[in-house]
């Protein structure tokens, strides 16, 4: 008994030392700042979001002052927040806004982990998915798209949607009208993906601080 006490305390110790190290392993990579240069051009992004959208849309470029660096809000390196507004009738001004957040992470894996990043998040992707509905970002690491409201089956009312694409994560929330279908949101979503794919195949990512950008545009 007292030799296979032995053992298994050995087998235990083992164990606990080989999930230490894959434990201090994680937390390293998770905590490994990298920085992207050139660093995503806000507003040139959101830009050509924009003229994806119908008509009756209306965009206004942000700035450096609504920049989030609160890391317990939103879990990232630095975060910004936008939106595009539709034009205010008695039917639309409930749900006239299209609402986006960036939140970008100091490497992919810390993105990965925090994939829900701020409160605003957190029912991101949630619902069900529109019937007819097939269309996933080919170059997203990750995509997570639900709707609610409508008949519940293809005429949604509201829909919410979460992509990362490396250290980045996106934020989305749309209303579902005639003024914003849901052949609309799938041409916003191709828009996202070839800029984001465009944009990190001609940025550099390498080691060091991720810094906050003093300006969103080019």
């Amino acid at each position: 008994m007292s030799e296979r006490w032995r053992v298994g305390c050995m087998l235990y110790m083992l164990m606990l030392l080989l999930g230490g190290l894959a434990l201090g392993g994680c937390v390293a990579r998770y905590y490994q700042s990298t920085q992207r240069e050139p660093e995503l051009p806000v507003n040139q992004f959101l830009q050509k979001q924009f003229e994806a959208l119908p008509p009756g849309w209306t965009f206004h470029k942000v700035s450096a002052s609504d920049i989030w660096t609160d890391t317990d809000f939103t879990r990232a390196r630095w975060a910004v927040a936008s939106g595009f507004q539709y034009e205010v009738t008695l039917e639309t001004y409930r749900r006239n806004q299209i609402h986006e957040e960036i939140h970008v992470f100091w490497n992919s894996f810390a993105a990965k982990v925090n994939s829900r990043p701020s409160p605003s998040s957190v029912n991101a992707g949630k619902g069900y998915v529109p019937k007819g509905w097939i269309y996933h970002p080919p170059n997203a690491n990750q995509f997570e798209f639900g709707c609610e409201g409508g008949d519940g089956v293809a005429q949604p009312e509201w829909c919410r949607l979460i992509l990362r694409y490396e250290e980045y994560v996106i934020v989305l929330s749309t209303p579902i009208a005639d003024y914003m279908t849901l052949e609309d949101l799938k041409q916003l979503l191709e828009v996202i993906d070839r800029e984001m794919v465009d944009f990190l195949r001609h940025s550099a990512l390498r080691p060091g601080p991720r810094k906050v950008p003093e300006l969103l545009d080019p």
